[in-house]
């Protein structure tokens, strides 16, 4: 069999030469040996030669066979193998066609790791995509490439990437996706061939055939099981079969899901680090960020831009009444309108809690701005529905136009400034930020009120209370004095906002607890029914962990019955968890509550049935047209019905007609204070009313029984 091979035989023809010359010669050169000895010479002269070739075939063939062997194992057609004849030939040719199956599969690595290399060191998707579109097309040796990638922001549609022979630029399409083809790309995860593009269906591929190709291979691109791509190359004509090519989509595809992966956690942790969860609204970092760049721009261009802060009004009424999934329904409400509110260039931002900002990037005029906010105001005050309940809240807006040599620092505190003066004076309202509030904001906070403390130029003056079915004097409210050397006497409106602001206005609660307390001390010792004395308190001095401790202490270093003491706190106060935890114990030892400013907000009257207060404060505003308004007096002859209802005591402020004092006298309103009754006195002014009344209690003639 092996002399049957091309391989034996030319072994058995290389060593007959080496039997034939001996035989030869021995027959010439002794011709005695006759014709026999030649013929046996000759016989073991060929079977030497057949027993070497036997020998030397067996030895040469395995070692071409056993490379053979390992080069078919290599990835290969298994339709192209054919039974091999000549090894050597058949090995030198399997030998060339599996080098550039190799070099292909060097070419195809080498692409594959450039794009790795792109998608590690880029943040943006564009440099992926132009390197996938490139990188395919030179690989697959098609006419086109093409990706189309579902666009989030419009359901049902995607944009078309393509790359394709006689392009220059890479062209973006938009097509309309079919749902039933989304649905077979979404079950074919090795990939489709369509031999025939059909309108509609295969919308994603007509930016390909328009390009000019005709045959298209398509793989889907899966990102956690939901297809976020497609990936097609087109060919003009039908190309030779190479499963190669196959694997190399499917690499390529499985390339452009990782990169989409990616860009889809960066997404993610962008909008967790930038934008709130709950409104979706940019947060306090995005907004800074923001801010600074519209600064900078609008310096550069000469644009005005402007600057709102907005403050909820008594929001805290919704979460405390009715929890704080209706708060936050509330909150996602609010978010929506003030986008209704802004232009598309504008931002708004939620920075916290009830707390939103608004960036106006194109300002005309501060009539402008002026109008947006107002309209601001007015949207947010239109009732609100939440599980078929309406809930009413109101908004104060600060407003700090850009100023060239503002920097972002200076423009919100500008903007919080007229946040505040807002709601000092009455909520629900706008407020532009001028120079004179920031000129007193500075002074008050940095050099004045430290100051002021030290050198003792704080002082307490008393505003007498009365009560309407006698006229008796029953309390008096103590009123915070500035006696500013070089300015004269300013008032709490003038400076509170700062020191609450600096944090001073705990050191200054302090020292007003204990000349109070004092005082009312000072009047027991000189044998003057002291009356009660009301203090306001604000909100940061009924967080600090040890207000409450430090009432008790006051009142029992002056050995004063707690019964003397009024602590007025507003709504805002309220909102704090560890205030209401304080109000509790002050309840608990005695200490009279009351609200202040009742009247001011919607969520007044949640609060009367939550805190343990004793008396409500109705605030000046609500008396101005009364009784003359009959709307007016409808409203306060309904505040008094419903506090009296849940057992409160009602004193009236800012009493300044006989008209007021009558209607409220009327409505059985217990106390009134007021400019018409007494205006705020120095101690000493007070000490002789108290004087007086009590000369006047003791000169009056006895009541006399009569039967």
């Amino acid at each position: 069999m092996l002399l049957t091979s091309p391989m034996g035989r030319r072994i058995a023809l290389a060593l007959l030469p080496c039997t034939l010359v001996p035989a030869l010669s021995l027959a010439l050169f002794h011709p005695g040996s006759g014709l026999a000895a030649a013929t046996l010479v000759l016989s073991v002269g060929l079977m030497t030669a057949l027993a070497a070739a036997v020998y030397l075939a067996h030895r040469y063939v395995p070692g071409p066979q056993t490379v053979r062997r390992l080069l078919e194992t290599l990835p290969q057609d298994r339709a192209e193998q054919r039974p091999l004849r000549d090894e050597p030939a058949a090995l030198l040719e399997l030998v060339a066609r599996r080098t550039g199956e190799l070099q292909q599969q060097v070419q195809i690595l080498e692409q594959l790791a450039d794009i790795d290399r792109i998608m590690l060191g880029s943040v943006r998707l564009e440099p992926v995509l132009e390197a996938l579109l490139a990188r395919v097309q030179s690989v697959m040796r098609c006419h086109g490439v093409s990706i189309a990638l579902r666009d989030a922001d419009a359901p049902g549609r995607a944009r078309v990437y393509l790359a394709a022979a006689g392009l220059s630029a890479q062209p973006v399409a938009r097509v309309a996706l079919d749902a039933d083809m989304l649905g077979t790309l979404t079950a074919e995860t090795d990939g489709l061939t369509i031999a025939r593009c059909e309108p509609g269906r295969h919308s994603f591929l007509q930016p390909l055939a328009a390009s000019g190709a005709e045959l298209f291979w398509v793989w889907p691109v899966l990102v956690a099981q939901r297809l976020e791509a497609i990936l097609a190359v087109g060919y003009r004509e039908v190309p030779g079969a190479d499963p190669q090519l196959g694997r190399c989509g499917g690499q390529f595809a499985a390339r452009l899901g990782t990169a989409l992966a990616k860009r889809a956690r960066e997404a993610q942790l962008y909008r967790q680090a930038h934008f709130d969860p709950l409104t979706g609204l940019p947060n306090r970092l995005l907004f800074r960020e923001h801010l600074a760049r519209e600064l900078g721009s609008a310096s550069a261009a000469g644009r005005r831009g402007a600057l709102l802060y907005i403050d909820l009004d008594h929001f805290k009424r919704v979460n405390d009444s009715y929890g704080h999934g209706a708060g936050d329904q509330l909150l996602i409400e609010v978010a929506q309108r003030l986008r209704a509110c802004a232009d598309d260039s504008d931002m708004v931002a939620r920075l916290g809690g009830d707390e939103f900002t608004m960036i106006l990037r194109h300002v005309s005029s501060p009539e402008g701005v002026r109008s947006i906010a107002e309209r601001t105001v007015e949207a947010l005050q239109r009732p609100i529905e939440i599980d078929g309940r309406e809930h009413r809240i109101g908004a104060s807006i600060g407003i700090a136009l850009f100023a060239e040599e503002a920097s972002l620092e200076e423009l919100v505190r500008s903007a919080d400034t007229a946040l505040y003066r807002a709601k000092d004076l009455g909520r629900g309202r706008v407020m532009f930020f001028d120079q004179s509030m920031g000129a007193k904001s500075a002074v008050t906070t940095y050099t004045g009120l430290h100051h002021a403390l030290r050198r003792r130029e704080f002082a307490l003056f008393y505003q007498p209370q009365f009560a309407l079915a006698d006229g008796a004097l029953i309390g008096a409210e103590a009123l915070l004095r500035w006696h500013t050397p070089r300015e004269g006497v300013r008032g709490p409106q003038e400076f509170v906002p700062a020191a609450e602001e600096s944090g001073v206005i705990v050191d200054i609660g302090g020292w007003v607890l204990d000349a109070a307390c004092a005082q009312i001390a000072a009047w027991r010792d000189e044998q003057l029914s002291p009356p009660r004395l009301s203090l306001n308190v604000c909100a940061q001095q009924l967080c600090a962990p040890e207000f409450a401790r430090s009432v008790r202490r006051a009142l029992d270093r002056h050995s004063l019955s707690p019964e003397l003491l009024e602590l007025e706190v507003t709504q805002r106060a309220l909102e704090e968890r560890s205030a209401a935890e304080a109000l509790v114990r002050l309840s608990q030892w005695g200490v009279q509550l009351a609200l202040d400013d009742f009247g001011t907000g919607y969520a007044a009257l949640a609060c009367l049935s939550q805190h343990p207060l004793h008396v409500v404060k109705i605030e000046r505003a609500l008396l101005l047209d009364v009784p003359e308004n009959r709307d007016s007096a409808a409203l306060v002859d309904t505040v008094i019905v419903m506090a009296h209802a849940l057992g409160k005591r009602v004193v009236a402020k800012g009493i300044e007609r006989i008209e007021q004092l009558d209607f409220l006298r009327e409505r059985r309103c217990e106390a009134a204070q007021g400019f018409y009754l007494a205006r705020p006195l120095p101690a000493v002014g007070m000490t002789e009313l108290l004087h007086a009344r009590a000369l006047a209690l003791r000169s009056a003639p006895p009541i006399r029984a009569t039967g």
